[in-house]
């Protein structure tokens, strides 16, 4: 495999981590019973939003594995943020919950979260769905068509982006990952520069969401935009037979 190869693997390798950890809000279901106090969906989709932004340490298989105390110290960080998430969700999300409760539950205990495990990234991806469905926020929806991605429109506004990224046409052309990466103040790169390998995207830009591709279906994430330029980036191939990217830019002002 390639330096660059391996560089991209390193990079998706932690995305894919960190995206199993993720956990989003829930909307508002079925009338709460008599009694039961209302469903606050905008406080959860607001702590959904903080939720994804908070990663928990030694996702990457590759870092050296955190300290119980490091665990500890994350998981209660974040256990209000999902305690307000859970409070507000429907029913129908109550088995992807139970999933990032069971990691939490991990992580207060000391110990390293399992970034192999197919039922979290399958939670992630059930709660996001939510996000981008439920919650008004600016979307981006990236289709990658055999080798070319979009629409991306060439601006959009601060704050919460909610990501859905889906593969159609040549399986063989197919992405595994969708990357959202803030350039990095002071760097100058363009997307032919990521594509061509004369620049690598984990090096001149902070990457601020990816949408892990789990099949035919569409895959989810979230984000938050601040002003600066923007890269959005596929991976395509699967780990260690990586293809390439197929990469567009965007602004935000």
């Amino acid at each position: 495999m390639t330096s660059r190869s391996t560089a991209l693997g390193v990079l998706t390798v932690s995305l894919a981590a960190a995206l199993m950890a993720a956990c989003s809000a829930a909307p508002a279901g079925a009338p709460s019973p008599a009694g039961a106090p209302a469903k606050d969906q905008a406080a959860a989709c607001a702590a959904q939003v903080s939720l994804d932004s908070t990663i928990p340490p030694g996702l990457d298989p590759e870092s050296p594995a955190p300290s119980a105390g490091e665990m500890q110290a994350w998981a209660s960080s974040v256990e209000p943020l999902f305690t307000v998430v859970r409070e507000n969700a429907p029913d129908t999300l109550t088995g992807a919950l139970q999933t990032y409760s069971a990691q939490l539950d991990q992580a207060k205990k000391g110990q390293r979260i399992d970034a192999t495990s197919t039922e979290g990234t399958a939670a992630s991806n059930a709660m996001n769905e939510w996000v981008y469905d439920s919650c008004g926020f600016q979307t981006l929806d990236a289709v990658n068509d055999g080798g070319t991605v979009g629409p991306i429109a060439p601006t959009m506004k601060p704050g919460p982006l909610a990501i859905r990224f889906t593969n159609s046409g040549d399986p063989a052309k197919a992405g595994f990952v969708l990357l959202l990466a803030r350039v990095k103040d002071g760097q100058n790169v363009t997307p032919a520069d990521i594509d061509s390998g004369q620049a690598a995207i984990e090096q001149v830009t902070d990457v601020a969401a990816g949408a892990l591709s789990t099949g035919t279906g569409p895959a989810y994430s979230v984000a938050v935009l601040r002003p600066g330029s923007y890269l959005v980036s596929t991976v395509l191939g699967t780990p260690s037979q990586f293809s390439g990217t197929v990469t567009k830019a965007f602004t935000v002002s």
